[in-house]
C-alpha cells in the first residue's frame, strides 16, 4: 500500500535534514519523508501530487497557501520566541524528536482520509504479558517497568498500569494531559479510530510506550468484564509485539485477563504472610478450574537488592535490570 507523504520544509538546511534524519530512524513513523529547503522546491513536489503532512517552518509560511496547496493538515514550526499563528496547529521547532512524533500523531489522527495506523499483522498478533501478586509491597510495578524497557530495546512495548493509585505522575516526574480513564470513553469507537487515539495519547519512557494510569482507580474498577475483553482484542491488533499489565485486585474478571495472557509473571517472597497469600490464590486457581493461569506463571523471587533505582525513567541498568535480563534469557524470550 502506497504511504502517506510527511513534507518537512525549513530554509534551515542543518535544521531540515536533521530532523528529517531523526524521524526517519523511528520505525513508528508511517510516513514517507520529504525534505525541503525552500517554499519553491516545494511547490515544484505539490504541482507533481499531493502531500497529506506539511511541517514548515512559520518564518516562511502565508496563511493564504492553505487553500492554495494541495496539502491535508498543515503543522507549523515556530522559532523559539516567535509568535505562534492563530489557527494554525504548530509545535516549537526544537521540541524533542518524541514530541514532534506525537504532534504529528495528534494530526494525522484529526483526518480520516489518513489512514496512518500501523498494525501487526494477523498471524503476528500482540502477546499480553500479565504481572500480578497477591503479595503486597512486592516491587511489582518497579520490576514491570524495568521488564518492559528492556524488552523495548528490541520490540514495541505497551505499558499499562491498573492500580488505584500509581503514583507514577510524581515518580517519573511527568504530567500528563490525557490518562487511561480518557481513552476508555472512545472504546466504543471502530477499532483504527480507537487505536489512534491509543496512538497519539501514550508517552515515552525510555522506549517503551505507556498510557498515563487512570487517575481515579474507581475508572478502572467499575470497568465490566465485557469492556476488558474487548480492550484486549483491539490491543491484540495493535502494532505492539508486547503490551504489559501491570495488575491489581480491584480489575473486574481478573481471571479472564490472566487467562488470555502469553505469560504471567508473579513476585514471591519467603515470609509467612506472603506464602499464605499466594497458597490462598493458588488455591482459589484450583476451586475455579483455572489451571491454564498456573501452567503459565512464573514465579518470581526477586533477590535482595543492594541498590534500587530512583529514576523510573532509566531501568535498563543496575542490579534489577541484570536480574530481570537474565531471567528473561533463561526464558528464552525473543529479541533479548
Amino acid at each position: 500500500m502506497k504511504r502517506n507523504k510527511l513534507a518537512i520544509c525549513d530554509p534551515e538546511r542543518e535544521y531540515a535534514y536533521r530532523l528529517t534524519d531523526a524521524l526517519s530512524r523511528r520505525e513508528d513513523l508511517p510516513f514517507e519523508i520529504l525534505t525541503f529547503t525552500s517554499v519553491e522546491k516545494l511547490e515544484e513536489s505539490l504541482a507533481q501530487g499531493p502531500i497529506q503532512l506539511l511541517m514548515i517552518a512559520q518564518s516562511v509560511f502565508l496563511p493564504e497557501r492553505k487553500n492554495q496547496w494541495k496539502v491535508s493538515r498543515i503543522l507549523l514550526l515556530w522559532d523559539p520566541g516567535e509568535i505562534p499563528l492563530p489557527g494554525f496547529a504548530g509545535i516549537s521547532k526544537y521540541s524533542g524528536v518524541s514530541r514532534i512524533l506525537k504532534k504529528i500523531m495528534e494530526e494525522a489522527a484529526e483526518d480520516e482520509s489518513l489512514r496512518f495506523l500501523p498494525t501487526l499483522s494477523p498471524n503476528d498478533p500482540s502477546y499480553f504479558l500479565g504481572i500480578y501478586s497477591p503479595v503486597g509491597r512486592c516491587l511489582q510495578t518497579t520490576f514491570s517497568l524495568c521488564l518492559g524497557q528492556l524488552l523495548a530495546r528490541s520490540h514495541k512495548v505497551l505499558y499499562l498500569n491498573f492500580e488505584s493509585y500509581s503514583g507514577l505522575p510524581r515518580m517519573l516526574e511527568r504530567s500528563f494531559e490525557a490518562d487511561f480513564s480518557d481513552l476508555l470513553y472512545f472504546l466504543g469507537e471502530p477499532q483504527d479510530a480507537f487505536l489512534g487515539r491509543l496512538y497519539r495519547m501514550v508517552e515515552n519512557v525510555n522506549g517503551m510506550d505507556m498510557v498515563p494510569p487512570a487517575v481515579s482507580g474507581l475508572d478502572i474498577f467499575q470497568m465490566p468484564k465485557e469492556e476488558w475483553t474487548k480492550l484486549m482484542e483491539v490491543l491484540q491488533a495493535s502494532r505492539y509485539e508486547y503490551v504489559i499489565l501491570d495488575l491489581s485486585d480491584g480489575v473486574q474478571g481478573l481471571m479472564e485477563i490472566l487467562g488470555r495472557c502469553a505469560c504471567v509473571y508473579t513476585i514471591v517472597k519467603e515470609d509467612g504472610f506472603a506464602a499464605a497469600k499466594l497458597g490462598q490464590y493458588k488455591s482459589l486457581l484450583a476451586r475455579t478450574e483455572r489451571g491454564d493461569i498456573l501452567d503459565k506463571t512464573r514465579e518470581v523471587m526477586l533477590p535482595v537488592f543492594q541498590k534500587l533505582p530512583r529514576d523510573l525513567n532509566h531501568l535498563t541498568v543496575g542490579e534489577l535490570a541484570e536480574f530481570t535480563e537474565r531471567m528473561l534469557k533463561a526464558d528464552g524470550t525473543k529479541g533479548i
